[in-house]
């Protein structure tokens, strides 16, 4: 049997690459920037066996430039030559590196691995040069063979190219850093990406991709030439102090920051920062970081790497050992990655348990700006609920409590289930110094709930009986009073699904209070809902609340307390205590923050016009 050899169709790879594999062509730049970064990288090694990543001695432009160096020379709207001294490449190396797809100088030729020096891995990153351009020129002379002849690789979309020797006496010469060993890639823009090939555009890009390189990163244009990166990572090698990181920080995000904590991972290989903002930051909310691989911006995405409710944090992350995606744009998802996220995890939690602890002026800034996010955290972290609960703040009967107020009131915990329910019962509570909590807000149920568990203190929803064991029955004698007052308001509000009680209750000064289940509450708001839609949705509603009980559990409480019920109570009409109890009923929903139905909105205006009519007629 025969075997036969796959093709590639580099137009088709072409296409693959600008359309599905990288996000803008933008990444021309990055790609030449990474392939100059591997060249260097690959150069050090072959001198010295040293890597390039940790510095040099020589802190001059000259030095640093003998070190390695990168030099972009721009003809505006025109063309690019992108040059680098590093290792250079031999014939040989052209063809098996330039001409076989997914081949890679960066592998080790005994293993086939890619040895972690190098930031490229896949042998596909000059191919992007494509997108902007209709051809590749490259120039190159290897540092395996100094004194041999500077080599031309010409290629082309439809996948030719062709090799040929540059003559020493050639303008190509100059092209090389000096005449010496390195590449030089020459691309000439092609029609509609003209703006690739700007000074602006190639200068921001180089500083959003590259500004971290520990090497010089030159641009020239009209034989000016300016130096784009610092060539040092400012946490890294030297004594480096809070104020000098924050400074760093707000250049690269063009922000001020609240304070920021350095973190560093043996797995991976991974250190860095992270910058707490002095803004709130939604829980949800998408955040930009800025993460290197080996001085090489990646991506600006935290995900799987930056913990997700970090939300209030924006990251400049440099790592050696992780792996990319075969895009360069985010890491691969593995136990190295999990072992650095954690690390990063970690430091975060101890930076707000140490300010908790030891500036507690600080921490109480810091929490008030970001106090929706840290619910959050304390609810997905145990380790740090403790220090975090006592500081959330909820809102109750006797004022806004804190956490530990809560948990040191020596009293079970009580709360509202939604914020309907605590509308109706606050002023009960309230009237008789009775604590209930509303947790209608966001984790503020959670919350409660944890601090509960985590102090053995009872927490649970507050029950209709509990409402009732506020108010007191009425005497016997009072009873008798007000027996015929109670049979006229139950049928006055049968009507409206509503029974009628008569109480003592505080405040003397509310005379009525209005209390209603879930399920009275659904049918209400369904009943609201169908007032307001069309016939389509009609049928729908009203199944909803076929399926619900028609059990009146509705009760309008009367106080016997209050002078007003008192005088109510001794009306012999029905026709006018049936003014005054659909008025009270009407004012002990809007007490109660309900919505009112079209009818019992129009009985409240009726009732006011009688109201009227009678005044105006004893004048």
């Amino acid at each position: 049997m025969e075997d036969y050899r796959f093709k590639v169709n580099l137009g088709g790879m072409i296409e693959i690459l600008s359309d599905h594999l990288y996000s803008s062509p933008d990444v021309y730049i990055r790609e030449l920037l990474q392939n100059g970064v591997d060249a260097i990288t690959g150069r050090k090694k072959l001198e010295s066996g040293q890597d390039c990543a940790h510095g040099t001695e020589d802190d001059t432009l000259e030095g640093k430039r003998d070190y390695g160096c990168i030099t972009l020379d721009i003809e505006e709207g025109k063309s690019l030559i992108f040059s680098d001294n590093g290792q250079g490449l031999t014939e040989e190396e052209i063809h098996q590196f330039l001409a076989i797809i997914g081949e890679s100088s960066k592998r080790n030729l005994e293993n086939g691995r890619i040895e972690t020096d190098y930031i490229g891995r896949f042998g596909i990153g000059l191919l992007s040069c494509f997108m902007v351009s209709d051809e590749i020129r490259m120039l190159t002379r290897s540092w395996k063979d100094k004194e041999g002849p500077i080599l031309e690789w010409c290629g082309k979309p439809d996948g030719t190219y062709n090799i040929k020797k540059v003559e020493e006496n050639s303008s190509d010469v100059g092209r090389l850093q000096g005449g010496a060993c390195g590449t030089s890639v020459i691309l000439l823009a092609k029609p509609g990406m003209e703006s690739y090939f700007t000074k602006k555009v190639i200068e921001e890009l180089i500083t959003y991709y590259g500004l971290l390189l520990p090497f010089p990163i030159m641009i020239c244009q009209d034989g000016a030439e300016r130096q784009i990166n610092p060539t040092y990572l400012p946490w890294e090698g030297r004594s480096t102090n809070q104020q000098e990181l924050l400074l760093f920080g707000q250049m690269m995000f063009d922000e001020q920051f609240f304070d920021c904590v350095p973190f560093q991972s043996e797995e991976g290989n991974v250190s860095g920062v992270a910058y707490i903002r002095k803004f709130p930051v939604l829980p949800s909310a998408r955040v930009s970081h800025r993460i290197y691989l080996k001085n090489m911006l990646l991506t600006e995405k935290g995900d799987n790497l930056i913990p997700d409710w970090a939300v209030f944090t924006k990251c400049i992350v440099n790592a050696t050992d992780l792996r990319p995606t075969a895009s360069r744009e985010g890491f691969y998802v593995d136990e190295v990655l999990e072992a650095a996220k954690e690390v990063i995890e970690d430091c975060l939690t101890g930076y707000i348990a140490d300010l908790a602890e030891n500036e507690p002026e600080r921490f109480r800034q810091f929490f008030q700006i970001h106090q929706l996010t840290l619910m959050s955290l304390a609810l997905a972290t145990p380790k740090l609920f403790g220090t975090l609960a006592d500081y959330f703040m909820f809102e109750t009967t006797r004022g806004s409590k804190s956490g530990y107020d809560l948990r040191t009131c020596g009293e079970p915990l009580i709360y509202a289930p939604t914020e309907e329910k605590y509308k109706q019962l606050s002023q009960l509570f309230f009237a008789q110094d009775k604590q209930l909590i509303n947790v209608s807000y966001v984790h503020s149920l959670d919350l409660l709930k944890r601090l509960g568990a985590m102090y053995q203190i009872e927490v649970s929803a507050v029950e209709d009986w509990a409402v009732e064991d506020l108010m007191k029955d009425l005497s016997p004698e009072d009873q008798d009073e007000g027996f015929e007052f109670l049979k006229m308001a139950n049928r006055i509000l049968k009507p409206y699904d509503c029974k009628a009680e008569l109480k003592y209750f505080s405040p003397y000064h509310l005379p009525t209070f209005y209390l209603m289940d879930e399920n009275t509450l659904l049918r209400r708001q369904i009943a609201s809902s169908r007032a307001q839609s069309n016939s389509l949705f009609f049928n729908m509603l009203d199944a909803f609340a076929s399926d619900l009980s028609n059990e009146r559990a509705a009760t309008l409480y009367f106080n016997y307390n209050n002078p007003l019920v008192r005088k109510l109570a001794g009306c012999e009409e029905e026709k006018d205590g049936k003014v005054f109890v659909e008025i009270l009923y009407v004012q002990a929903l809007q007490i109660g923050g309900f919505s009112l139905h079209n009818n019992e909105m129009g009985m409240l205006n009726r009732n006011i016009m009688t109201l009227m009519e009678r005044g105006l007629s004893d004048v």
